[in-house]
């Protein structure tokens, strides 16, 4: 089964394509095929459905997200928290 993530955009878009990480800290190139808005810019939070960017969400929803995941899967390292998602949330507005 297939499930939608959350990505934090961490470079600029080139060539159709952007540099996110996952929740857990992993790096990756994914499609702006799907994606319909302006470019995506580093701190913002994407839907990554493999590997195509469907549609971009707020800090608070990438929070929440976050928080829910932890309170599932419980901590580890390199996994972004729902601190991370605030911080990284602030950075972008």
């Amino acid at each position: 089964m297939c499930v939608s993530r959350l990505h934090l955009v961490v470079g600029s878009p080139d060539a159709g394509e952007v540099t996110v990480e996952d929740m857990d800290g992993a790096r990756h190139r994914v499609s702006l095929l799907a994606y319909d808005g302006d470019p995506p810019e580093p701190g913002q939070w994407l839907v990554v459905h493999s590997g195509f960017a469907l549609g971009q969400v707020d800090a608070a929803e990438a929070r929440a997200v976050a928080a829910e995941l932890a309170s599932v899967r419980g901590p580890s390292p390199g996994r972004r928290t729902a601190a991370d998602a605030k911080q990284a949330g602030d950075r972008s507005t």
